[in-house]
């Protein structure tokens, strides 16, 4: 065969192209078949959560989530999927005692273990300042992305954070946008010299780069709120999917988990009609890793998706619990229990990984030893639930000392489990009066809306626990409401629904303390109010509290760590001293000093305010924990049981035998499932 010479300028151009990166040259796109597996809000949750559950008409406790479970998930995604990408939408840390104690370590390194392609930051990512972000950037084998920082000033995170990355499949290139909360700096203690933007202008910035780079599957990875997400969508051209984060948002079909006594707020995906006319997909997976989301997405060679598949599941255990008590494994019930969840069609039983499980044990023992430190406090009374000194208005105190900005607290007496006994104070203590995980939630409520809060609260008390009936009519002493810091009322049980509270006063924004530096509330001023996340939620009744329109901030911080932080605080812990709630009755006021909230107390009718006043001084110690047999009184419901004589109180000579049986019992008696109990 006869060679033809060439020019030399053509064989170097050949060349020259050959070596030009196949960026510089228009791609041919092919279609793609990409499975997004993702999760989101963790909170340190590495051990399975236990949840609350409908099934078969039976209310269980199953346990869902866990990282161990994650893993064997996960695996099975990719064993089945050929394309997978792997999410976490941010928030992975503060939430439980592996953050109080590893600062986040056990975090990244378990995280590390599911092999993730990319993570967001989430607001509680920055809970300790930016030092702690940067180390945890720093040992993560993904990236962490958040479009809308500036990081260069800050030091600990300049170079860590990237806007964006971009992952390849074959020759198809997908990619990933993360955004963060844009409010953190309001909601956490210290970003440092990180600068925050509002998310939309970012993200469009963001979507253009890598649309002029031929990327045109492109997914933001956000920790903005599903809320917050759909405006996003509506917001900005060339978005596929959003994968999302921050609200603890549940989605999927409301037929499904309605047989599992779960409501979702939406579709999964739910769809949503982008600027450009394109279909933009939004998804999030509830929250603390009790559900892995999974979306199949198939895309043309023009980059458009044509079809999905959805299959976010729940992710749980074969054990269950009810009323408290564990349902023997292998029994009929078990086997009931485990056979109506899987019927659902949105959760199923799912193995641990066996060697993540391993891995996860020395961490758990360093926990048992944590739990017993002594947090530096020293309890001078007992402190007895239902009585006149009920912690629980230190527990709402504790609320305000946490949440910069509140001037108003709730919390109801369910969510107290134990007692504190005269003594030092230790974090197992703490964590057994307030066991049950919740965290702190601010949100801005109208003072007409706070005091049909109040009303639901009374009215949820008085339906599902009714005082008792005695001679002369009911038994005021057991007529226990809610607890209080911030404000002052008056409650009447005996008046009908929405007429109960009476007399609502708020303390003045100056922080001060005095009675006369407590106001009327304002009917249409906005007051932020803190409160535990179950009742933000609608527990108890507070519907109210869970469809306020105003702005609702759930920070993240556990309530058992504030009050452990407030009683460090104090150091010495009394009795609260301070008048918050009275008791009406019959509209006469009968006025006592309770501490607190309005519990168990010492008055009797047809006595005047004077006469209960200097009856309850005396009380606080005898009567005002009621009448048991033997003389005594006795609180099985409260798992602190005393017995004595002598109008309730131990001899002089068994006192302290007295008070030492009732911390064994109190403290060793494990939590009700309810806080409305």
């Amino acid at each position: 065969m006869r060679l033809t010479a060439k020019p030399l300028w053509l064989l170097q151009c050949a060349a020259l192209l050959l070596l030009l990166p196949a960026g510089c040259a228009r791609p041919v796109h092919q279609p793609l078949t990409l499975t997004i597996a993702h999760i989101n809000d963790t909170h340190s949750n590495l051990e399975p959560v236990d949840t609350g559950l409908t099934l078969a008409g039976v209310k269980v406790k199953a346990q869902l989530g866990g990282f161990a479970r994650l893993k064997t998930a996960l695996d099975e995604v990719r064993a089945s999927e050929r394309n997978v990408l792997a999410l976490h939408a941010g928030d992975a840390v503060q939430g439980t005692l592996f953050f109080n104690v590893f600062q986040g370590k056990a975090d990244v390194a378990f995280l590390n273990q599911l092999d993730l392609d990319a993570m967001t930051l989430g607001n509680h990512e920055f809970d300790k300042g930016p030092e702690l972000t940067g180390l945890l950037a720093a040992r993560a084998r993904f990236p962490m992305l958040a479009a809308n920082l500036d990081v260069s000033g800050e030091p600990a995170l300049a170079g860590r954070i990237r806007p964006y990355v971009v992952r390849l499949f074959g020759r198809e290139r997908v990619g990933i946008i993360g955004a963060t909360t844009p409010s953190t700096p309001q909601i956490t203690t210290s970003v440092g010299q990180v600068v925050f933007h509002e998310a939309a202008p970012d993200v469009a910035e963001a979507v253009q780069e890598l649309r002029g780079q031929g990327v045109d599957k492109i997914v933001v990875l956000s920790h903005l709120g599903f809320d917050q997400d759909i405006a996003l969508a509506k917001a900005v051209p060339g978005i596929d999917v959003i994968v999302g984060g921050h609200s603890h948002t549940l989605l999927g079909d409301p037929a499904r988990l309605a047989t599992l006594g779960l409501t979702p707020a939406g579709p999964y995906p739910t769809e949503v009609l982008g600027p450009d006319n394109g279909r933009v997909l939004v998804v999030q997976a509830w929250r603390w890793g009790a559900q892995l989301g999974v979306l199949t997405l198939s895309f043309d060679a023009e980059g458009e998706i044509v079809g999905y598949t959805a299959r976010p599941m729940l992710l749980a255990g074969d054990g269950f619990s009810r009323d408290g008590k564990p349902v023997p494994k292998g029994s009929p019930e078990q086997a009931a229990l485990v056979a109506a969840l899987t019927a659902s069609g949105v959760a199923r039983v799912v193995a641990e990984d066996a060697e993540l499980a391993k891995r996860l044990e020395p961490y758990a023992r360093q926990l048992d030893a944590f739990r017993n430190a002594q947090i530096g406090a020293r309890a001078v009374v007992d402190l007895i639930r239902g009585t006149a000194t009920d912690p629980g208005a230190i527990v709402a105190d504790a609320y305000l000392a946490k949440t910069p900005g509140a001037q108003l607290a709730l919390l109801m007496p369910g969510g107290l489990r134990q007692d504190l006994f005269q003594g030092e104070l230790t974090l197992g203590m703490v964590m057994g009066v307030l066991p049950f995980g919740n965290t702190l939630v601010s949100l801005d409520v109208s003072g007409t809306e706070f005091t049909s809060v109040l009303e639901e609260a009374a009215e949820f008390r008085l339906k599902v626990h009714p005082p008792d009936g005695a001679a002369g009519g009911i038994d005021w002493r057991k007529v226990r409401v809610f607890h209080a810091a911030g404000f002052t009322c008056t409650v009447d049980p005996s008046q009908p629904r929405g007429s109960r509270i009476g007399s609502l006063r708020v303390r003045q924004a100056d922080g001060s303390s005095a009675v006369s530096e407590y106001v009327p509330i304002n009917p249409a001023a906005t007051y932020r109010l803190v409160t535990n996340s179950y009742l933000a939620g609608g527990g108890d009744g507070l519907a109210t509290l869970k469809s306020a329109p105003g702005v609702r901030v759930d920070t993240g911080y556990l309530e058992h760590d504030a009050l452990a932080e407030h009683l460090k605080a104090l150091g010495v812990v009394e009795a609260p001293q301070q008048r918050r709630v009275v008791l009406e009755q019959g509209g006469g006021t009968v006025s006592v000093p309770v501490l607190g909230p309005v519990s168990w107390l010492p008055i009797r009718q047809g006595q005047n305010q004077d006469q209960n006043q200097d009856q309850n001084q005396n009380q606080d110690q005898d009567q005002n924990q009621g009448r048991g047999r033997s003389g005594g009184w006795s609180r099985r419901r409260g798992r602190t049981w005393f017995r004595g004589r002598r109008r309730g109180r131990c001899r002089a000579r068994r006192r302290g035998r007295c008070r030492r049986r009732g911390r064994r019992r109190g403290r060793g008696a494990a939590a009700a499932n309810d806080q409305d109990t």
